[in-house]
């Protein structure tokens, strides 16, 4: 396959009637990138056009690609866009609740701007290796439709389609809806998936539709019973009888007799206890350096962390071994004001980082030990790599949950994320509760998702 001016094509993603979508890279540099080439040399202007006004607006935004060349290859134009390695969304596959939130953000963003998309289908979503949606295509429809007038419920009605048809919402949940605009469905579909977003009025249904009240133990406490001693009647009263000052005497002198010797059998006793006492506080003293050391060896010290990650805050931790090196896997914290940070995960061996993950958003509290409510690790069989997998904490008591793969060489990257109410572990798999069941772990060497 010839290459396109400078591009180096790396495979064709998608051919329609009007365009063409190229993988390509920039063999200067190595950058990846989207190439989309047009059919038709008429449209030339209008879609020039189309571009520049994209390329004013969306300056910067995640889920939205950047324009990084206009131009014209065998008179056909083209434009190529920024693009990391990934695919467009499969017919049958299923979005995350994050990558809803992401895919609908994006529409929300053209929308802000005044850019309508008019083709929201599968060919223009893409999904990044790490799971991140990059929306495409955004305009394109009124080039080579032009006479087709685009409106904001065009949007809508192919948002709704690509939920009804990529998410695991049920058929009858969008049974009658109608909006009037984006932010209005963006909401809708929050509820829905019980996605916490700061700052949007919750719309619809309660999320509890979706991810069902926590479960809540309930202990039933056995109130104490009274304990009531028992009064026995009084003995009846003897009459006085002669010689009664006698015994009286008599008893005296027997319960004088009996203290004495309960007296000098309980002193020895006592010697003998404070003789057993001492020989044991030696046998534990005895015993202190052989804890001390195992408990030093069982602790990680993180005294020099600041020395080698400086003005960052340690707040979780864990060990794991790969490939014979031990790895110490620090979640850190650093404070932006009083209720918001961010957090990063440090690898570290030996007393030096050899590799980190990306940064994330701390959770909205004043204390950054509260930014991580998780932090599970599993090795695979081989011990070549590691699964480390960590809670965001948001609100409602659900956490963006991130799944992080160490490789044996210290490295670490992103795999995996979503939202969820629950983490927990079970031998090698961690399960991650949400709106379905995920299973992560790490089979034949390969992080592995099962979904229940």
């Amino acid at each position: 396959m010839a290459d396109i001016n400078q591009f180096r094509i790396i495979k064709e993603l998608y051919t329609g009637e009007q365009l063409t979508v190229y993988q390509v890279e920039d063999p200067k540099n190595g950058v990846p990138g989207i190439l989309r080439l047009i059919h038709q040399l008429p449209l030339r202007d209008q879609w020039n056009q189309l571009y520049r006004e994209y390329e004013a607006k969306i300056i910067y935004y995640k889920h939205l690609p950047a324009v990084k060349v206009l131009d014209v290859w065998d008179r056909k134009p083209f434009v190529v866009m920024e693009g990391n390695e990934g695919d467009f969304l499969e017919k049958e596959q299923m979005l995350t609740g994050k990558q809803i939130d992401q895919f609908v953000d994006a529409v929300v963003y053209l929308h802000k701007h005044e850019i309508l998309h008019g083709k929201i289908n599968r060919f223009n979503i893409w999904i990044k290796e790490n799971g991140e949606i990059i929306l495409y295509g955004a305009g394109e429809r009124a080039v080579f439709q032009p006479d087709r007038k685009i409106t904001i419920q065009d949007d809508l009605k192919q948002v709704l389609s690509i939920l009804k048809n990529h998410s695991s919402l049920a058929e009858s949940h969008f049974e009658g809806i109608c909006f009037d605009h984006i932010e209005e469905l963006q909401g809708w579909i929050l509820r829905k998936l019980a996605i916490p977003k700061p700052g949007l009025v919750n719309l619809g249904e309660s999320s509890t539709t979706v991810f069902g009240l926590p479960n809540k133990e309930v202990i039933e406490r056995e109130e104490p019973k009274r304990i009531v001693p028992e009064i026995s009647p009084a003995p009846p009263k003897e009459k006085r009888k002669s010689g009664a000052l006698f015994i009286g005497v008599v008893a005296v002198l027997l319960i004088i007799v009996i203290f004495s010797i309960n007296f000098l059998k309980g002193g020895a006793e006592k010697t003998s206890i404070q003789a057993s006492e001492g020989k044991q506080e030696t046998a534990v003293e005895k015993d202190k350096p052989k804890e001390k050391a195992a408990e030093k060896k069982d602790q990680v010290d993180l005294s020099q962390f600041t020395q080698v990650v400086p003005s960052w805050e340690p707040i979780k931790h864990a060990s794991i071994k790969l490939a014979g090196h031990e790895y110490t896997l620090v979640a850190a914290a650093q404070k932006q004001d009083d209720s918001s940070g961010k957090v990063k995960v440090f690898v570290l061996s030996q007393g030096k980082k050899v590799g980190e993950s990306p940064e994330y958003k701390g959770s909205n509290s004043p204390e950054p030990t509260s930014y991580i409510d998780s932090f599970l690790t599993v090795t695979s069989e081989n011990g070549q790599k590691g699964l480390l997998v960590f809670g965001l904490p948001g609100g409602l008591g659900i956490s963006e949950v991130i799944a992080l793969e160490v490789q044996a060489s210290g490295s670490a990257k992103q795999v995996w994320s979503d939202y969820g109410t629950e983490v927990k572990q079970s031998k090698d798999v961690i399960s991650v509760t949400g709106t379905e069941l995920s299973n992560l772990s790490l089979k034949n060497n390969k992080f592995t998702l099962e979904k229940k």
